[in-house]
Formats: structure tokens, sequence, C-alpha cells
């Protein structure tokens, strides 16, 4: 609905037809792709909620001894944004289970919640087990993930 306003606001203040693109082209971009989750276990796991949109940026918010720290926003370079684009679609998700689960009760969780067009199409919930590529893919995302707020919040001199 906000939206709506904003474009019939630009209409009645005579706002140029380019101007109208370039904010819906915005709000396309902000459109989620994917949320990346990893929860906390017992032991030193990384904890964060990463939210991919499908511009490539990432809000990224990490948490220490269950307290959310600050958040981060990243931006994934246009080579990994395809890679990640290309992962998802030969990951087949939507035929994944919804749920890998682990007998062990102090392992971290892994959350993927897949979009399609801003819209969640499927939430997968992945601990231990289940087919080697979403395993695979696990690694590789929180890899480039990871790595990306490892250099964000290393100091700059």
């Amino acid at each position: 609905m906000p939206l709506f306003l904003t474009l019939f606001w630009m209409l009645l203040t005579g706002c140029s037809t380019s101007k109208a693109q370039t904010i819906l082209a915005s709000a396309d971009e902000t459109k989620p792709l994917l949320l990346f989750q990893k929860t906390p276990c017992f032991g030193t796991c990384p904890a964060y909620n990463a939210t991919i949109y499908e511009n490539g940026s990432i809000q990224f918010t990490e948490f220490k001894n269950a307290l959310a720290q600050d958040t981060l926003i990243l931006q994934l370079a246009e080579y990994e944004l395809q890679q990640l684009k290309e992962k998802v679609a030969l990951l087949h998700y939507k035929e994944l289970q919804n749920r890998y689960l682990s007998n062990w009760s102090d392992i971290s969780s892994t959350y993927f919640t897949f979009y399609e067009s801003g819209k969640k199409v499927k939430r997968v919930k992945h601990e231990e087990g289940g087919p080697q590529q979403l395993i695979q893919f696990q690694e590789w995302l929180h890899q480039v993930i990871w790595e990306l707020a490892e250099d964000k919040k290393r100091p700059r001199y």
C-alpha cells in the first residue's frame, strides 16, 4: 500500500515518469531473495541472520550470548550474486524436505527461507543429513557471508 501512495503522490505533484520508474526499480531491488539463519549451539557456533536481497545487498545481524549485535549492511559482488542465484536454481529447493533434524540437542540449526518476487515460497530447517547439495550450499553461503562480515568489522586505519 505505501508504494501505491507514493506513486499517487508523484502523479499529483507532477513527478516525471523516469523518476517513477527509478523508485519502482529501487523497490524491486529490495525484495528478499533468501533469509539465511544460523542458530546458536552450546559451543562457539556463529549465530546470525542474513537477509539477502535481489540486488545483492545483505542485512547481517550477528548474535552473541543470545543478544543481537549491530546490524551490518554487506554487498555481494556481482559474480557472487550470480553464483548465488545459480546455486539456488540448482538446489531445487521446492523439492527439499521442510526439516532435516538431528538427534543431538547441542548443535546449531540453519534455516533457509527462499523467496520469489519478494514472497516467501519455502522454509527449510537443517541440522544434520539431507542432500549433499544442500550441505555444500550451506557451507558455501556461510563462508561468503562470514568473510564479508569479518571484512566489514575489521577496523580501517
